[in-house]
């Protein structure tokens, strides 16, 4: 297996550098100017770039989820339920009535429902920053007393 995946490495390796040398060899100008070009040069590179980013969030997925079936799955499954209680506090809660939306730019707008959203990201961002500075708080403390 270990042999397959360093020629799938290398093969890929191999061919993003080819088309990062057909993308310096051109002008510029001309790649700024011709849509053809651009789509000759930089397509192909953004096609290998979501074929390596689906295969990476697919392996993500799939060793998180081998190691969350190996390990301790009640844990798992009460931080899954601590996390999605945090989310859905700071979605309900937190996150107050933003109005209409906000204008993105002159010819887009932000949904109440995306402000919410935001909002939401936001104060669930601030809860579990809270609670990891509390943690390690109460672990340095707990490391003190004890020596």
């Amino acid at each position: 297996m270990g042999k397959i995946v360093n020629i799938l490495k290398i093969v890929i390796g191999v061919l993003a550098a080819v088309l990062f040398v057909r993308i310096m060899i051109e002008d510029d100008d001309l790649i700024k100017e011709q849509v053809e070009l651009q789509n000759s040069l930089i397509s192909p590179d953004l096609y290998l770039a979501y074929i390596i980013l689906a295969i990476s969030v697919l392996l993500a997925i799939v060793f998180t989820l081998i190691g969350v079936f190996k390990g301790n799955v009640k844990k798992t499954l009460i931080s899954v339920g601590v996390f999605v209680a945090v989310v859905l506090v700071s979605l309900f809660v937190f996150a107050g009535d933003y109005g209409t939306g906000f204008s993105i730019s002159d010819t887009e707008t932000l949904s109440e429902g995306g402000a919410k959203w935001i909002g939401a990201g936001l104060y669930t961002f601030y809860i579990l920053a809270l609670g990891a500075i509390g943690s390690m708080l109460v672990s340095t403390v707990k490391k003190a007393m004890l020596n």
